[in-house]
């Protein structure tokens, strides 16, 4: 069972919704990050909003130099590099800080385990990225 953690909640200004697609803008940066949102997601634009997002690695590279980014700027997530913020060996996925959080399954013929927190990792997303919404526990 997949464990979550505060760690991975990300912020963002919902900018546009459209045909099952969020655009996302990071408060404070020039990003505006296109995810998948889930069937019946509806919320206002222009406001704040939380919640989880998720990816897949094509293959991950530890590096060492560079900071953390998405690229491109506007659009779905395609090259990537960040610091690992925690693992989740048991669900294969590690969480990453790239520039917000995002929870990574890895791919196939990697582990989780193979990476630690503190590590620079970069890679290629699959295209799919997706939103989820923190749900109101009040």
């Amino acid at each position: 069972m997949t464990s979550h953690t505060p760690l991975e909640i990300a912020e963002f200004r919902l900018l546009r919704l459209e045909e099952g697609v969020g655009t996302f803008g990071v408060p404070g940066t020039g990003y505006r990050i296109s995810l998948v949102v889930p069937e019946g997601f509806d919320s206002p634009t222009g406001r704040r909003i939380r919640g989880r997002v998720r990816g897949h690695a094509l293959r991950m590279h530890r590096t060492s130099a560079g900071g953390n980014f998405i690229e491109p700027l506007e659009g779905r997530p395609r090259i990537v590099q960040g610091t690992v913020i925690a693992v989740d060996p048991d669900a294969d996925e590690v969480i990453l800080d790239l520039v917000v959080p995002f929870r990574i399954a890895m791919a196939e013929g990697q582990s989780a385990s193979d990476f630690a927190t503190g590590e620079m990792v970069n890679f290629y997303m699959h295209p799919g990225a997706s939103f989820t919404p923190e749900q109101d526990e009040s």
